[in-house]
């Protein structure tokens, strides 16, 4: 009688993590992935046609996932009136940014994945399109308060887009070294500080 596909697919998603986890995408062995699952490596190219659709299939539900909280998160904000979004900038910042740790962290191991052994996939730099989600966004807001910032040439959206950029990479560094989750808040909360620090000059709050 053929295995459950499910089944099947049980057995080899923890060993596709490991391999990659282990080797990086680009020597993970399809071979070695099989072998572990106790199938040929026929048999797992039925479930997955390359190494690049079996790292696909493990990353893009959570590549999809926090860029769809992020987008909602900014969304429901930039529904508010210019002057509410002023006002309650920070405090809407500060209720709602645990649940994005909160994602990456219920994602531990898919994000570490990501964040360390995603060169060689078009995966490498997913922190790019939550970057292009951020700048958006912040450009909504500087329009809908009548903010000067980027009129007076106080900031660009190429700087939007750099400080975008570092802010999300020092948060992806809390995977990268394999902090706890408690540690990874209190320094997320200090990067989210420092970068506040700046934003207010540069929008002059």
């Amino acid at each position: 009688m053929p295995k459950d596909k499910s089944e099947t697919l049980e057995k080899i998603i923890p060993c596709a993590k490991k391999e990659f986890l282990d080797k990086g995408f680009e020597r993970a062995s399809m071979r070695k992935i099989a072998a572990d699952a106790n199938m040929s490596a026929a048999g797992l190219y039925r479930h997955f046609e390359s190494k690049e659709a079996m790292f696909e299939a493990l990353v893009l539900p959570a590549v999809k996932g926090i860029k769809e909280l992020l987008l909602s998160m900014r969304d429901t904000f930039s529904e508010l009136p210019g002057d509410i979004q002023k006002k309650a900038v920070s405090d809407y910042s500060n209720d709602k940014f645990p649940l994005f740790i909160e994602y990456i962290y219920d994602h531990l191991d898919v994000f570490k994945l990501l964040t360390t052994c995603a060169d060689g996939t078009p995966y490498a730099n997913f922190i790019h399109d939550l970057v292009e989600v951020d700048v958006e966004y912040n450009l909504k807001f500087i329009e809908a308060t009548g903010n000067d910032a980027l009129a007076s040439g106080r900031c660009t959206p190429e700087l939007m887009h750099i400080l975008s950029s570092a802010f999300y990479s020092g948060i992806f560094e809390v995977v990268i070294h394999d902090m706890t989750r408690k540690d990874a808040d209190d320094h997320i909360e200090r990067l989210r500080r420092f970068f506040a620090a700046g934003w207010n000059a540069l929008l002059r709050f």
